[in-house]
């Protein structure tokens, strides 16, 4: 019998501590901020396409970092009354969920916030470009496929079909053209298993500090790579820098380019490359592009 109200002794002392710890007048409550998504607006004629791929949100509150989350979020802060806030879009670097990043060539985006303890403040924060892209550079490359031709072209060992170009009517869809009214499209089959085309020019793109990055939707069902060549003194050279999975749904990543230019430091300029090789024996095998820009300072 002693045993018996020693055990629920215990349970009514474990019960009161726990009551203790839930309602604590001492703990200041915390206001919370809602962010659903985050949305990028672009000049289209300048900065071509808005599709985005932004997984998470950089929170600021008076210029502090409180966290990166992955969004959509409701997110406690110890704040409240008037803040500034500031929200970085977030990027999974080379489409790799442990490689998150604040995405370098979107802008902040600020609002003044008025937060009250225990009740939600909702934003939906909106990012541009930022202003330090000299988009009329022949060094930046923007290709959208709405023209009757483009800026891609076979290289010596490819052996599949030309890149074809996708059209529909403007107003109409289909499932092998993104947005607009064109994308590119490669079909591979097992006579010619490899296709392998490239920019039809090269660029010069910086090294050390300064970001550079491949962005681009894509719809495939067989893993394709992308990748450099470096020309210099030397001669030119292939680097891979990514395998990319098969989605079979229009998808859109963010290639990051800066560690392959850094791997060829004799090198003067650089032609990005997208290449694949079919290993399945498959006659249905294929690749679209949309909406390729290549982007640095």
């Amino acid at each position: 019998m002693k045993n018996k109200y020693l055990f629920f002794s215990g349970i009514i002392i474990t019960l009161f501590i726990s009551s203790c710890e839930i309602y604590n007048p001492a703990e200041p409550v915390p206001s919370f901020i809602h962010i659903q998504n985050i949305s990028v607006v672009t000049d289209p004629a300048l900065e071509g396409s808005n599709s985005s791929k932004i997984t998470d949100a950089w929170v600021y509150i008076d210029g502090k970092l409180v966290g990166a989350y992955e969004l959509p979020v409701t997110l406690p802060v110890l704040s409240e009354g008037t803040h500034s806030l500031l929200v970085k879009a977030g990027i999974k670097v080379n489409g790799i969920s442990a490689t998150r990043a604040p995405y370098p060539f979107y802008d902040y985006y600020g609002e003044t916030v008025n937060l009250t303890p225990g009740q939600v403040t909702n934003i939906s924060p909106v990012v541009r470009y930022v202003s330090g892209i000299d988009w009329a550079s022949v060094n930046i490359w923007k290709e959208n496929f709405e023209e009757s031709g483009w800026t891609l072209d076979t290289s010596a060992t490819g052996t599949a079909a030309a890149m074809e170009h996708r059209r529909i009517t403007p107003g109409t869809t289909h499932p092998e053209v993104f947005e607009g009214a064109g994308s590119g499209v490669v079909y591979v089959d097992h006579l010619k298993p490899k296709f392998e085309f490239m920019y039809d020019g090269s660029h010069f793109l910086p090294r050390g500090d300064s970001p550079v990055f491949l962005e681009l939707n894509y719809r495939c069902n067989h893993q394709f790579v992308v990748g450099l060549f470096t020309h210099g003194p030397a001669g030119t050279y292939q680097y891979k820098t990514i395998n990319i999975n098969p989605s079979e749904s229009w998808n859109k990543i963010y290639v990051y380019l800066s560690p392959t230019i850094s791997a060829s430091p004799g090198s003067t300029d650089y032609t990005v490359f997208f290449g694949m090789l079919n290993t399945s024996g498959s006659d249905d095998l294929y690749l679209n592009l949309d909406n390729i820009k290549l982007i640095h300072y």
